[in-house]
């Protein structure tokens, strides 16, 4: 644009004077030009990328002649309405972003929360991750090379008075970048090691080893002596390990085999069901949902002998499919010869998968909608149905039939589920002698009666899943092993008054 259209703003000795007029007004220097009688100072809008519309501009134009006044001169006005579009996401987005990745929130926990705060702007997945990702990086530390990285390793020792921050018990003299292992920890997970016999690999475990290689067994070996050297170093005790839970790995089970050969290698149930799901094209379409509810059923087998008898009777009815036999052929070779212990009898009260706290806060989410945002009216039933477990209990011992209860030796009982189909007795019988016709009949003996032990544990699927359930806990109620101190806690609020006007109170005295 020509110069005549700029008009004068404002007028000034010199240049700083001028500098401090221009700083309040918004604006950033991009150009100086050297004209025949002054110099020329040009400034535009601070936020121009952002709105393109009507960019606002000033200029300082200094003569030569230190006796004429220094000019500041403007053309159009700022105008912030319209942004302009940029495949960016807009600025409020990426400081909220930056806000709760302080915060160490996943990605969808992010989308969920910026879906929330910002309802009316899309949230393209792409430019989201891309953020989120260069967002945590900025903050990383600056390792460029094998010596910073050994130098950061070396920075990381044990500290009695850091109970969170992360240090380095071990590693290998980082030579080059095909030859690392570093494991690393803090010092309020590996202390868990004095407390479980249960070691899980590749989950959410005490202790995390980086490693180059893929997932090789030597890798594992060290791993596995290096935790047995930590146990000994820091808390003066043998280190031992009875169960080891972790996905199909044969690394993993080689390195158990020879570190903890007396250890139970159990396989993760989620990794299982994940395999076996990838194969179902060769099962018939038609066919699936059953063939997977057989599978999970069988998962809920709580002894080594009834997984056996039940696998004998499964392979029985599927022997009646000539359409599955491939799937057939894959499921017993893989998942019966080789790997069988993915079942809940394998390790009774040992949980099942390798990421227990995960997916029982996913179960949490998933079955009660704690992931949605609700109102009171509906937040407390979900709650009182979550957590509650003495007021379900309460309900459940308050309508069991009590002479359906049989007890069987010491502490156990024989107790009905939901819709029994056999006697008590006969549940029993079946069970001692274990001799079922069908995998059919095998299923519905699972699901009739459970064997339970008060405060203890229960073969039902949540007393397997959760170790804990309202069978044990209202068995206790009954026997007066457990009592409720607050007897709030087992009275139901009452309902909320529906939305339509109340009904008149009928006069008192009808002529």
């Amino acid at each position: 644009m020509s110069r005549e259209e700029y008009k004068v703003l404002n007028t000034a000795k010199t240049l700083d004077e001028a500098n401090a007029l221009v700083q309040q007004l918004d604006v950033s220097k991009y150009r100086t030009s050297d004209l025949r009688d002054g110099t020329k100072y040009s400034y535009r809008c601070r936020y121009y990328r952002k709105y393109t519309l009507r960019r606002y501009e000033v200029q300082i134009y200094v003569p030569d002649n230190e006796f004429t006044m220094i000019k500041l001169m403007y053309k159009n006005a700022h105008c912030h309405e319209q942004r302009n579009v940029t495949g960016r996401l807009h600025s409020p987005i990426r400081e909220s972003d930056n806000k709760y990745i302080k915060c160490q929130l996943t990605q969808g926990q992010i989308k969920n929360a910026l879906s929330i705060d910002y309802p009316n702007i899309p949230l393209p997945i792409n430019q989201l991750t891309n953020l989120i990702n260069y967002t945590r990086r900025r903050d990383n530390p600056e390792i460029f090379s094998v010596y910073d990285f050994n130098r950061w390793c070396m920075n990381h020792n044990y500290d009695d008075n850091l109970l969170y921050s992360t240090f380095v018990p071990y590693y290998h003299s980082i030579k080059n970048i095909d030859d690392i292992f570093v494991f690393f920890t803090t010092k309020q997970l590996i202390q868990q090691i004095q407390f479980t016999a249960l070691l899980q690999v590749d989950a959410t475990p005490f202790g995390i080893a980086l490693v180059s290689s893929d997932e090789h067994a030597s890798c594992f070996k060290e791993l596995f002596i290096q935790l047995q050297n930590i146990s000994a170093k820091y808390f003066n005790r043998q280190y031992i390990v009875n169960y080891i839970i972790a996905d199909g790995a044969p690394g993993i089970t080689k390195a158990q085999q020879e570190v903890f050969p007396q250890a139970k290698r159990l396989m993760c149930w989620a990794h299982t069901v994940s395999k076996i799901r990838e194969h179902r094209k060769l099962v018939p379409a038609d066919k699936w949902n059953e063939v997977d509810s057989d599978i999970h059923n069988l998962q809920l087998c709580f002894s080594d002998n009834i997984f056996n008898c039940a696998v004998s009777l499964l392979k029985l009815e599927w022997d009646n499919y000539p359409l599955m036999k491939q799937f057939q052929k894959y499921f017993f070779n893989e998942w019966i010869k080789k790997i069988p212990v993915w079942y809940e009898g394998a390790a009774c009260n040992i949980p099942s998968t390798n990421n227990g706290c995960e997916s029982l806060n996913g179960k949490i989410k998933e079955q009660y909608t704690l992931r949605n945002k609700l109102h009171l009216s509906s937040f407390l039933p979900k709650i009182e149905k979550c957590c509650m477990l003495e007021l379900t209990a309460f309900k459940w011992s308050n309508t069991i039939n009590q002479i359906d209860i049989l007890h069987w030796f010491g502490n156990w009982y024989i107790v009905p589920s939901s819709n029994p189909t056999i006697a008590p007795a006969m549940w029993l019988q079946m069970y001692q002698m274990q001799q079922w016709q069908t995998f059919n009949d095998f299923i519905i003996w699972l699901k009739s009666y459970y064997l339970v032990s008060p405060l203890h544990s229960c073969t039902c699927p949540n007393g397997m899943k959760l170790y804990i359930c309202k069978h044990s806990f209202g068995l206790a109620m009954i026997f007066n092993i457990y009592k409720i101190k607050d007897k709030t806690r087992s009275e139901l609020l009452g309902q909320r008054r529906g939305k339509s006007r109340s009904k008149k109170v009928k006069s008192a005295l009808e002529f």
